[in-house]
């Protein structure tokens, strides 16, 4: 008998209109991920009342929420509509900032090898964190939240799948990070995220979410480096506030990513015997009212 393996899982993405409503004329668009850790979890309301002989009341159902990760290696275009849910914003001449512009989303999980199909409704990305390890894939996951899981039934005559894009992944070996301006040329990792602090709100007499709220922007990461100077210790030492800006390439096709307001919040460093000492460093961006953003995305495409 047949069962369900990663290999045969793939996943579909789609706007939501009015209502969480489907234009069938409008084509599903696959998603390249590694993980799709979507689930609908339902509360578990245990009883308190005491039985004789010490046993348990029946429990009952409590409120449901979906959420749930989805992982991938950082390839051009293929995650640029989720990159805008995320930052609420709109890509404008390739260039995207932060906002308060609400998307939801239908995700379709599709195991073939069983033929299930199931769908996600009223999905919002509440963080994107993007991960940058040394000598490493850079990695891209959108943590999701959303308001139902439901089976769906695809229908091939009404429906349509769109090309997925073949961009190759992108690598810690190529692009660039500098800091102040100059060159950050001794960096060992980074990472970085962007936190819309969402969560389900409820309402008596339902179990599913009433809606999703909507928090403030949060964007904080983290780097470390080798140590050839004292220019990030003074940067923190001093509270002061510095651009960095990331570049993240496939070898034709870029994406540049500009914090102009990092500061940079916790400072450790280890290393011992012959071991390069490591610097490592937190940090948190802020609004820039010259560019009304925390963070700034830019397309660089070949």
């Amino acid at each position: 008998m047949p069962y369900a393996q990663g290999v045969n899982q793939n996943t579909y993405i789609k706007l939501e209109g009015v209502g969480g409503t489907l234009d069938p004329a409008v084509a599903w668009i696959p998603l390249r991920l590694i993980t799709n850790g979507l689930s609908q979890s339902v509360e578990e309301l245990e009883s308190d009342e005491m039985l004789p002989g010490r046993h348990m009341a029946e429990s009952r159902s409590g409120v449901s929420s979906v959420t749930g990760d989805l992982e991938a290696e950082l390839t051009f275009g293929t995650f640029d509509m989720l990159l805008e849910a995320a930052f609420h914003g709109t890509w404008t001449d390739n260039v995207l900032k932060t906002g308060s512009t609400r998307r939801k989303f239908a995700i379709l999980k599709h195991n073939e090898d069983i033929g299930r199909w199931l769908i996600y409704r009223g999905c919002e990305v509440g963080t994107v964190a993007i991960d940058c390890p040394l000598q490493g894939k850079i990695g891209i996951t959108f943590s999701m939240i959303g308001t139902k899981e439901e089976a769906y039934v695809f229908d091939a005559v009404e429906e349509s799948i769109a090309d997925p894009t073949e961009t190759v992944m992108m690598t810690t070996f190529e692009g660039s990070l500098t800091e102040g301006g100059t060159g950050l040329n001794h960096a060992t990792a980074l990472n970085l995220s962007l936190d819309n602090g969402m969560e389900a709100i409820y309402r008596l007499f339902s179990r599913d979410a009433y809606d999703i709220k909507l928090g403030r922007i949060n964007v904080s990461g983290s780097l470390s480096a080798y140590i050839e100077d004292d220019r990030l210790k003074a940067k923190y030492l001093g509270e002061t506030k510095t651009p960095l800006v990331i570049t993240l390439t496939d070898g034709e096709n870029s994406y540049q990513v500009s914090m102009t307001r990092a500061k940079l919040t916790t400072s450790s460093e280890e290393g011992s015997g012959d071991d390069p000492i490591i610097q490592s460093y937190d940090f948190r961006a802020f609004n820039d009212q010259a560019v009304d953003t925390e963070i700034t995305i830019t397309r660089i495409p070949a």
